[in-house]
């Protein structure tokens, strides 16, 4: 099974450049083998770009009078030598200090903490890094200033180290003189894949950062035409480096969808470059730090060069429900997964827990699955030379999420982590749309009519490589399956229906892409308005390196088109890119469509989406009838829709037992109570004041009721009983 392999020149510096329930255990299955053109981007958003790239510089800036009294040997450190990796509390605290000695203090520690291999006295991390200083002085800026650290192209190459393939175009037509770059990153803190773009301004002006929003084409063309017409600047870019040149210009991430016939500068990519300035002080850079620092020797989470890919894309089911499948892939071949399992067995262990939080941070839910199984001999050594992976299977409601997944192995209590965000659609407003590319492996797909495993759609499982990002052997086959989303059309309409699918791909930053159409027709929709479908390349006639893959699906009854992109990587044989895999695989029912809408439940109720909510746990209680942590948030939902009505209804449908939390069963009360059902409400209170502590919720409801049936003495005493707690 083919997947990624690890960069032979994964960079030390890396490590410390990085962003960022219900207990199921199982036996795992293995597998072996848009901003218009006539609305230009204001100056006040330029402004707010601009000092939200700069924003980094500021602490420097403002403890520039206590550097200049350093001696020039401490002031050279942290003025330059480590300029762009020291965090802004780091650089204060040496500030701070008195002696020489406390400073010499200072820098040995700070190396050390960085040092890939701690006390061993070769630390990686920083010999790496005064390389790609000496680098910058000497290719960049004025050799005999030794200034090249302080240019843009310097100060990128010290943070990010070199690039995987760089393009010159210093002769284009009416254009200035541009270099790309591009990297696949080695931190989270960045996107898997992005560009890096510069140009000169004038020919004694050195290269500037070019940035999408703040720049755009018209600063990149010569010619007075077009000089406050983005969009014809960007016609002007495209006809004299080609597309890909005029992608770039518009997006720095490979994967983004561009239109070139309506210039839209993307803001992702000036985030992209505020993340890159500000890397130091990135939260999960000081976090990965701070564990660092705290690391004990029972438990290990490794990070940097040996960080894990995680990888996510989003299918439509029957039901209109979304999921979110992810793909935790280790970087290289890892032999420690497998040992010794009691009863003198041999195989792996390892436990795989999911968060899933809000864009904000608020949690959603937890997942935590331990997953092994017994392997045979054979099957050991062929695990033993393979990529690991592990896949999990997220139900989500519509909204943005942040993903963080822990992979322990406890065989040898090591660790890795990872997060990625993920976006999913409203699945009924999406008319038209395209799910991510899933390249899979030679394994025949298989049937999973309920959708139950990971990696699933219109009831088929497949084997992934990798999703937005795989890794070939040169000759292998690259085969893709995704889904088009289309709304429910009757069947007339959809025996008319024809869908073009178009595939461009080429090496990414060189040469016009290599182009196929095929045509589907839209009676394989189903009723829901989903199409399972699919295409294959050969590799054969692509030498080793980068591929950018596009492909475009265009509705021709309605002429939308919608987008989805991949990078995909070719080398030789003797790199590893075969992978195997672990999940879950729950047996298929009603407890489980019942969880799958739980949690899609509770992840709608933490976006503040409650409609969305009430729709999801209703149906994950007629699944699982009466169950009380469904039934609570349901509940609650209802509470704060102010639909007292709706939790009187179930309070008639499931009285609470011993399993209902106290606050549950007091809201179903009082929605009885306010729907004239007292006598109710009575029996479930006093019902639990015959377990539950004293409590100030449960005496005033049962007084309020108490005094809505007439009984007064008995409100009168529970009142006094809640004046003595």
């Amino acid at each position: 099974m083919e997947g990624r392999h690890p960069s032979r020149d994964r960079s030390t510096l890396a490590a410390l450049s990085a962003s960022s329930s219900e207990d199921r255990r199982g036996r795992a299955r293995r597998l072996s083998p848009s901003l218009p053109q006539e609305c230009a981007v204001s100056m006040w958003l330029r402004r707010v770009l601009c000092l939200f790239l700069l924003l980094p510089l500021l602490p420097a800036a403002h403890a520039a009078d206590r550097a200049k009294d350093l001696s020039p040997h401490y002031r050279k450190w942290i003025e330059e030598d480590v300029a762009y990796i020291i965090p802004s509390e780091e650089r204060k605290q040496f500030l701070s200090l008195r002696s020489d000695a406390e400073r010499d203090h200072f820098i040995h520690a700070f190396w050390e903490e960085r040092n890939p291999d701690p006390g061993s006295g070769v630390n990686a991390y920083e010999t790496e890094h005064y390389e790609r200083l000496a680098y910058a002085n000497e290719y960049f800026g004025s050799r005999e200033a030794e200034d090249g650290w302080r240019t843009d192209r310097g100060r990128i190459y010290i943070t990010l180290g070199a690039p995987k393939q760089k393009a010159d175009y210093e002769l284009g037509q009416n254009v200035r003189p541009m270099q790309i770059w591009f990297y696949q990153s080695l931190t989270s803190a960045l996107p898997t894949h992005f560009y890096v773009v510069f140009f000169k301004p004038g020919p004694a002006e050195d290269w500037k950062l070019y940035s999408p929003v703040i720049d755009g084409p018209t600063k990149l063309v010569t010619t007075l035409r077009g000089m406050n017409d983005p969009q014809q600047c960007l016609d002007i870019v495209r006809h004299s480096l080609g597309d890909e040149v005029a992608r770039t210009v518009v997006s720095l991430l490979p994967t983004a969808i561009v239109d070139l016939s309506h210039f839209t500068p993307d803001l992702e990519s000036d985030a992209l470059l505020g993340n890159i300035e500000g890397l130091a002080d990135n939260p999960v850079t000081l976090r990965l730090l701070d564990e660092r620092r705290t690391a004990n020797v029972t438990s290990t989470i490794f990070y940097g060069g040996d960080e894990p890919d995680l990888q996510t894309t989003i299918a439509r089911e029957q039901g209109s429900g979304m999921t979110v499948s992810y793909l935790f892939r280790l970087p290289k071949p890892d032999p420690s997964l497998v040992g010794s399992l009691p009863g003198g067995k041999f195989g792996y262990h390892v436990t795989l827990h999911t968060q899933v939080q809000t864009a904000s941070g608020a949690p959603v839910y937890d997942d935590q699955q331990v997953l092994t199984e017994d392997l045979a001999p054979a099957q050991i050594r062929s695990a033993q030379s393979k990529i690991f992976g592990a896949e999990g299977r997220l139900p989500l409601a519509q909204g943005s999420y942040r993903v963080l997944v822990t992979l322990t192995n406890d065989l040898n209590h090591t660790g890795y982590r990872q997060q990625a965000t993920v976006t999913i659609p409203s699945p009924d407003q999406a008319s038209w749309g395209i799910s991510g590319l899933v390249a899979f492996s030679s394994q025949p797909p298989v049937r999973n009519a309920q959708a139950v495993l990971p990696f699933s759609m219109e009831g088929i499982r497949f084997a992934p490589l990798g999703v937005k990002s795989a890794w070939l052997h040169q000759g292998e086959t690259l085969r893709l399956a995704f889904q088009l989303w289309n709304k429910p059309l009757d069947a007339a309409s959809q025996a008319t229906l024809k869908v073009r699918l178009h595939y461009a791909w080429g090496a990414v930053g060189s040469g016009e892409p290599q182009q196929e159409s095929e045509e589907v027709d839209g009676s394989e929709f189903s009723a829901s308005g989903n199409l399972l479908t699919g295409h294959t390349f050969s590799t054969a006639a692509l030498a080793p390196g980068t591929y950018r893959l596009v492909v475009t699906a265009t509705n021709e009854a309605t002429n939308q088109s919608a987008y989805a992109a991949m990078i995909f990587h070719v080398t030789d044989s003797a790199i590893p890119t075969e992978m195997w895999t672990v999940y879950d695989a729950p047996a298929p029912g009603k407890q489980e469509d019942a969880r799958d809408d739980y949690q899609r439940g509770l992840s709608a109720a933490a976006s503040g989406e409650i409609p969305a909510a009430i729709h999801w746990l209703r149906s994950a209680l007629e699944a699982a009838p009466g169950d009380p942590h469904i039934l609570a948030h349901l509940v609650q939902c209802y509470a704060s829709a102010g639909q007292d009505s709706q939790i009187a209804v179930l309070s008639q449908q499931y009285t609470p037992t011993r399993d209902v939390d106290l606050h549950t069963a007091v809201l179903m009360a009082l929605a009885d109570a306010k729907q004239g059902d007292a006598k109710h409400a009575e029996q479930i209170l006093e019902f639990e004041m015959q377990f539950q502590p004293p409590s100030h919720e449960l005496y005033q409801a049962l007084a309020e009721t108490y005094q809505q049936l007439g009984e007064t003495s008995k409100a009168r005493e529970l009142r006094d009983r809640i004046a003595r707690l």
